[in-house]
């Protein structure tokens, strides 16, 4: 199934320098145009800026999937914000600690509503505050955050934080990712998974993105894929255990952060042990006191 691993190997190296290259032009080094945004991710209202929308490299903007859009939670990180909504449309660095998007939605009478969308990260790049312009846009789309500048208020800090990597090896059978796949071992780690988040649960606002990887062997689509199916079917599990839905995102990251490089020049097998630590399920839970 691996063929010239090596080259390979080699081939998306090449094609991984090339698109950062492509990303660095595109984005420059830009950080942030608001202004006083502090360690915990809160700005003042006032100190709230909009980029011009003629700045943007994506200038006329997109029709966001709506459904992606109620996904977003204070505490989301930059890479599953990347994959629910793409990346930012104006000149803004993996560094910045904010992400400006434009949205397009259909109004009643047929006409298209241009809006645009800001997310302020604290210092660790997690999403805490998000923002609309104008504020009515809100409108459009339903049970997403509340726009800051409706109400503004300290951003709250999560009174408990967890990150739990499970094992794909452990979780599935080879190259599955359905929920009648998950082996036994993998029943037993989201059995107690799920009685960890139910009780987190009841500690207070519990957030919970899901995040499924793959090696870096075989295709990159198919990996993207596979991640995905993988990072829904955990969170299914969860909720047929009575981990509630509403505060959980499950997305597919493929070969990306991988955590253990190994030399492309081993044999078949020794490769996909030496990989197995990047097949993993990573789950980051944040727990916020409930609102008053």
């Amino acid at each position: 199934m691996i063929k010239n691993v090596h080259m390979t190997h080699i081939a998306k190296m090449l094609v991984l320098s090339s698109t950062v290259v492509s990303v660095l032009l595109i984005t420059g080094c830009a950080s942030s145009i608001s202004q006083n945004i502090n360690d915990s991710g809160h700005i003042p209202v006032s100190d709230v800026i909009f980029p011009e929308l003629t700045k943007a490299w994506q200038n006329d903007g997109i029709f966001p999937n709506q459904e992606n859009l109620t996904k977003i939670r204070p505490g989301i990180g930059k890479d599953s914000l990347y994959q629910l909504i793409g990346r930012p449309h104006f000149s803004e660095s993996q560094h910045a600690r904010e992400w400006d998007y434009i949205f397009k939605f259909y109004q009643d009478n047929g006409s298209i509503q241009t809006c645009q969308y800001k997310v302020i990260f604290d210092k660790d790049y997690h999403a805490q505050e998000f923002y609309w312009y104008p504020a009515s846009c809100q409108q459009y789309v339903q049970n997403t955050v509340a726009p800051m500048a409706v109400k503004d208020e300290p951003s709250r800090k999560p009174i408990m934080s967890e990150r739990i990597n499970l094992s794909v090896d452990a979780l599935f059978a080879f190259d599955k990712s359905q929920i009648n796949d998950v082996n036994p071992e993998g029943q037993r780690s989201l059995n107690e998974l799920a009685t960890k988040l139910r009780d987190y649960q009841s500690k207070g606002d519990s957030q919970v993105v899901i995040k499924g990887y793959t090696d870096r062997l075989g295709d990159d689509s198919y990996n993207m894929k596979l991640s995905n199916m993988r990072a829904q079917t955990v969170k299914n599990y969860l909720v047929n255990l009575g981990v509630n839905p509403e505060t959980m995102i499950a997305v597919g990251a493929g070969e990306t952060d991988a955590i253990k490089y190994c030399q492309p020049t081993m044999n078949k097998q020794a490769l996909i042990d030496c990989l197995q630590p990047n097949r993993r399920v990573q789950v980051d839970v944040n727990v916020y006191a409930p609102r008053n």
